[in-house]
């Protein structure tokens, strides 16, 4: 094996993916002693901190580029990545650069090894070291700020190390239930583990279960609670293929707000985003309406009912969950772009037959294909859970670029959406950057290894 100091980028990535073997464990007590041993550079991090089942994403690309508009340097820690691992970390809107990877993870392995030969138990995970490795950087660069999204619920997720100047708790649903609990309160309380000792917590959440958790935590952390349609809301919703306007009503009232995000429910998640800027003004940040505003029009987040062509009508959307996908759903018939061909594709873990379900009213056509990932439901029997809940035409394409092409070449409906996976949309957007022109193109492709293959799929 190389030396970690020449290890070029490719061999880094396999390394890293190689960690995936260890799985998820979540717990606070080996990503402390990992910052500790690395000089805690969550300590040197002013942060917003976003948790959720739907929607924190969107929310944490919101806040982020609202304060990179009002002129500070933001730094972006989000999960899982589309295309390219420097996805996940980026500073102001750059993703970290391959040298920096390779630089700062050469650092950090000798250390994370020391503690896997004190004992296997302390043996780091992959998304715990990729934590260390973003908070180290933005540390180094000396970001203003930092906007992070929280991988799996809340309270023992890695990320939980920092004490944010704001917690965020986006919408929540069932997930994960084999890590978070099986009903709603439980998850809730979960993800209402970020919220810390007299910092302010933002909610999108609406069921009164969920909000009795996240009330009472707060209450016990003397954490002042915001809550849509209490503190904070929003109003004259218009949504096309454009992107989503809506009014505001909160500390101030503001008018017109646009972003590019498609989506009802993208007007509550750019709520909230606003809501954190002005708990951020109440302790001193300069943000102003105008920031908030440029801020949401330039938001960008790929792959969230993302319509990247509207002649042809091509649209790709990662929702992996029923409730995730009806949502989408129904945007895609408010917007009256439906019956469409769907090209479908879900981890093997997720309620295939909900989804189908919720996809069912507004398809022509479902093409049922599979990603080169280990945890990838085979095509096959995804296709055998569609036909129990869509009595329409249903067919088998297992290579995704062939699936997508089908699903263009098909004369039912009014276009094609690719959905059911991040990792789906993760094939779509090369190969949809590789169809148009050149010049056009968003995406590249990037260097995937066996290893990786093989691996990677485990955080969805």
């Amino acid at each position: 094996m190389k030396c970690p100091s020449v290890m070029a980028y490719a061999d880094v990535l396999d390394w890293m993916f190689n960690l995936e073997r260890f799985g998820i464990k979540l717990g606070l007590e080996n990503v402390s002693e990992f910052m500790s041993r690395i000089g805690d550079p969550q300590r040197d991090l002013r942060s917003v901190h976003v948790t959720g089942t739907n929607g924190k994403g969107s929310a944490c690309a919101m806040v982020a580029s609202i304060l990179r508009s009002s002129g500070l340097k933001v730094g972006l820690y989000t999960s899982p990545h589309l295309v390219d691992f420097r996805e996940r970390i980026a500073i102001d809107g750059k993703k970290i650069p391959e040298e920096e990877v390779v630089r700062v993870s050469s650092e950090l392995r000798p250390v994370m090894e020391e503690m896997a030969r004190e004992s296997t138990e302390k043996q780091l995970t992959f998304f715990e070291l990729t934590t260390g490795l973003a908070f180290k950087y933005f540390a180094e660069r000396k970001v203003d700020i930092v906007v992070a999204e929280v991988g799996m619920g809340g309270r023992l997720d890695a990320t939980n190390v920092l004490l944010p100047e704001v917690a965020v708790i986006t919408r929540i649903g069932l997930e994960h239930t084999n890590y978070l609990g099986s009903t709603v309160s439980e998850i809730a309380r979960e993800k209402a583990g970020i919220i810390k000792e007299k910092v302010p917590t933002i909610t999108c959440e609406r069921s009164q279960e969920a909000l009795a958790v996240i009330g009472h935590v707060c209450i016990g952390k003397h954490s002042a609670l915001k809550r849509i349609d209490e503190d904070f809301s929003v109003g004259s919703v218009t949504q096309s293929l454009s992107g989503t306007s809506f009014d505001y009503r909160g500390e101030k009232e503001l008018k017109n707000l646009h972003t590019v995000l498609v989506g009802r429910y993208q007007a509550e998640n750019a709520a909230a985003a606003v809501a954190v800027c002005e708990a951020l003004v109440e302790k001193g940040y300069s943000i102003s309406e105008e920031d908030m505003r440029r801020g949401l029009k330039r938001t960008v987040w790929p792959g969230r009912l993302d319509i990247v062509s509207r002649s042809p009508l091509v649209i790709l959307d990662g929702s992996h969950n029923p409730d995730g996908v009806g949502t989408t759903v129904g945007v895609l018939k408010d917007l009256k772009v439906t019956p469409l061909t769907y090209v479908l594709g879900c981890m093997d873990d997720k309620d295939v037959r909900g989804i189908a379900r919720a996809l069912s009213p507004a398809a022509s056509r479902i093409i049922c294909t599979q990603t080169p990932y280990k945890r990838a439901l085979p095509a096959a029997r995804l296709a055998e859970a569609v036909r129990s809940e869509f009595a329409g035409p249903v067919e088998i394409v297992e290579r995704p670029a062939e699936a997508f092409e089908a699903g263009m070449r098909s004369t039912d409906g009014r276009g094609v959406c690719v959905i059911g996976s991040l990792y789906l949309v993760g094939e779509a957007i090369p190969w949809w950057s590789a169809r148009k022109p050149k010049s056009s193109a968003r995406s590249r492709t990037t260097y995937k290894s066996p290893v990786r293959i093989e691996a990677e799929n485990k955080r969805l």
